[in-house]
């Protein structure tokens, strides 16, 4: 069936833009005309959310109360914001369109702690509850609609910021009355402006999610919940959202992305005809007071391309339309009598793209782009192509009751990424001179980049597999497997530049590097890689040597040993010669001190009888600040540290078995663990 079942149901429809960029004028006005004229009846905008100057709310207003922060701003940025988007606003409103803002929390600016010293505990956290803190949310509120009179509300997101609200330690208020204090303050001064608060739970675990929703339940029944129709974050292959069952008592309000956030990122073809039609049938049955979609990310805009198929999938979808005549129409309206030829190779692309950027459905590159190594670590690739992989994570990128089943099935996934890539490849070199020239090169760098992606990911797992199974068997065949694959990446990226140039799907990242060249994610890939394996190929062989129990690679890409850690905030540092893990993120460590969260933990092997656990370890600003828990023993440190140094932790064990050792971060210096060893 190509017709959806709620075609009479009245309904909330946006659209979400700038996601997540710094506002742009032209795009701002042009999405209003198109919203309009589409029959939405609201538009989203985000903004860079994540700029520590320009982001949230902070980044488009100047300060009235607590002026002195006015200093820190990109004053620029604020007086274009003020005219541009207040334009757009009025335009919107004069059209029945009502207009929202994305804001994340706790969102402080730079010099805060320093100036108000007094909010902070003994950790150097913020204490949530200050009054002063209070005062400055309310009042940077206040001063956001005096500055944007028009804005209707906001949507709150927890997560994502400075100061992590629900990650803090040594807090006066559980994360439940932590989330329902900082919540309310922001509903109970909207309400008093007359304007509206949405809320995003943006979960990572279950249990964070019953307790948001619980929070926002006791705030108020009317407060809309927005949240994901996939559960946890995008993807393909990831299940429809479960945790729409707990929302009781308050209206949902869906959100999507039918732009390829994390598959694709635009940047290959995507037709996501069934991905559309299956969510939003599981979500009717919910009855939700509407749906706003996400067309953009970084810079990049469907509009012109033919992934803007989509929006007219959606379009369709919400408006009880015939999907398949909408595809067709818009596929005949933008390519003339051969449309049915393009529409035939993009048929595939959805299931290309679940082969390829997904392995067995497992969350298996880094938001879709080309991975770094460290992500890749984080993300137990290497772990997965070991014959014999554990993974005790619970974290919401593996899905429930996942079976990765054989190596062979695995390659043979990838491999079949690869041909249908080249198959559609080559269908496009056919449509050349029967569809305007204009639109032929739009689709050819696509797919063209499509093709390349598929040979990519093929030799990256490749090199995965030689990686992880060399420090298993110590069988030269697989080593040679691993530089045979990286030199293969190395060919395809100087040939994909050559090609493509700036377009290379593996050149872009999200972001230009010094200013003046965006980042070859290939290439990074595999300079880490190569110091990473001499690294950590020798010291495997040195610790095999010294006839340990049990021995730890921290940040080695064969670390195993059923590590757990907070999603997203553990990640792996190659220091000077030396491999380590952090509990935290280097992103953390550059830009917030005031950003104590973070922990990973290993299972190690003990003998029956008296056993030492060696942790080597430093400190990233001067001082070890950390917690050791080893069973159900904790340890405290907390000393000024030069250079690096070992703790020697006993531990009695009855039997011959294995206990757990974990990390946690406790302040602003970050700890760097480098090796455990069983004695």
């Amino acid at each position: 069936m190509s017709k959806t079942s709620c075609a009479k149901r009245e309904m909330i429809k946006g659209i979400s833009f700038l996601n997540p960029v710094v506002v742009d004028r032209d795009y701002y006005l042009f999405i209003v005309d198109y919203a309009i004229k589409n029959g939405y009846d609201h538009v989203q905008l985000i903004g860079p959310t994540h700029d520590g100057v320009k982001g949230n709310v902070d980044g488009m207003i100047y300060l009235k109360k607590y002026a002195q922060f006015n200093d820190t701003k990109d004053k620029e940025y604020v007086d274009y914001c003020l005219s541009c988007v207040n334009e757009a606003i009025n335009k919107a409103h004069a059209a029945g369109l009502k207009n929202y803002f994305w804001h994340h929390e706790l969102d402080l600016p730079t010099g805060f702690k320093e100036a108000f010293p007094e909010t902070l505990n003994d950790l150097g956290d913020i204490e949530v509850t200050h009054p002063i803190v209070k005062d400055y949310l309310e009042n940077r509120i206040i001063d956001f609609y005096e500055a944007y009179p028009n804005m209707d509300g906001l949507i709150l997101t927890l997560h994502e910021t400075k100061v992590p609200l629900l990650k803090l330690k040594n807090q006066k208020l559980d994360k439940v009355e932590r989330v329902k204090y900082v919540t309310k303050i922001l509903y109970d001064i909207s309400k008093e402006l007359g304007k509206d608060l949405i809320v995003r739970p943006f979960a990572s675990l279950e249990e964070d999610y019953v307790m948001m929703t619980k929070a926002y339940e006791e705030i108020s029944h009317e407060m809309f919940i927005m949240d994901k129709w996939t559960q946890f974050d995008w993807s393909l292959t990831a299940p429809h959202n479960k945790f729409f069952n707990k929302i009781k008592n308050n209206p949902i309000f869906v959100e999507t992305d039918i732009f390829g956030e994390f598959f694709g990122k635009g940047r290959l073809p995507l037709m996501l005809r069934d991905h559309i039609i299956k969510k939003f049938e599981y979500c009717e049955q919910f009855k939700p007071a509407g749906y706003v979609s996400r067309i953009d990310r970084n810079g990049n805009i469907p509009f012109g391309q033919v992934n803007e198929v989509n929006i007219n999938i959606m379009h369709a979808v919400l408006n009880g339309l015939d999907v398949d005549e909408a595809i067709d129409k818009f596929f005949k309206e933008k390519y003339g009598e051969n449309y049915k030829l393009v529409r035939e190779i993009m048929e595939p692309t959805e299931e290309i793209l679940i082969k390829l950027i997904y392995l067995k459905g497992f969350y298996f590159s880094e938001l879709s782009l080309f991975p770094q190594l460290n992500h890749s670590k984080n993300h137990f690739y290497f772990e997965f192509l070991k014959n014999n992989f554990e993974i005790a994570s619970n974290e919401w990128f593996i899905p429930i009751g996942w079976e990765r089943g054989s190596l062979e099935s695995v390659l043979e996934e990838k491999m079949q990424a690869k041909e249908l890539a080249e198959n559609s490849f080559n269908k496009l070199l056919s449509l050349k001179g029967k569809i305007p020239n204009e639109e032929y090169e739009k689709l050819y760098i696509q797919f063209a980049n499509l093709n390349y992606v598929a040979k990519a990911w093929y030799a990256l797992t490749h090199t995965y597999l030689g990686y992880a199974r060399y420090i298993e068997t110590k069988d030269s065949a697989y080593e040679k497997m691993l530089f045979d694959n990286l030199a293969e990446l190395e060919r395809l990226n100087a040939e994909g530049i050559k090609e493509l140039g700036g377009k290379f799907y593996c050149v872009i990242g999200d972001g230009a590097y010094d200013g003046n060249r965006y980042v070859e994610l290939i290439k990074d890939y595999v300079e880490e890689t190569k110091k990473s394996f001499a690294i950590e190929k020798a010291l495997t062989e040195k610790l095999e040597s010294e006839n340990l129990t049990d021995f730890v690679i921290c940040g080695g890409a064969n670390e195993g040993h059923k590590i757990q850690k907070e999603v997203n905030f553990s990640d792996t540092l190659i220091l000077g010669d030396e491999l380590c893990r952090i509990p935290g993120n280097k992103r953390g460590m550059k830009w917030s001190t005031i950003n104590a969260h973070g922990w990973f933990s290993y299972e190690v092997k003990v003998k029956k009888g008296q056993n030492n656990i060696e942790v080597v370890a430093s400190g990233s600003l001067g001082s070890l600040d950390m917690k050791i828990t080893l069973g159900e023993s904790e340890t405290v440190i907390r000393e000024k540290l030069d250079g690096k140094k070992t703790i020697t932790l006993p531990y009695s064990a009855k039997e011959d078995g294995a206990v757990r050792i974990r990390f946690d971060r406790l302040s602003g210096d970050t700890p760097c663990i480098y090796t455990i060893k069983v004695k």
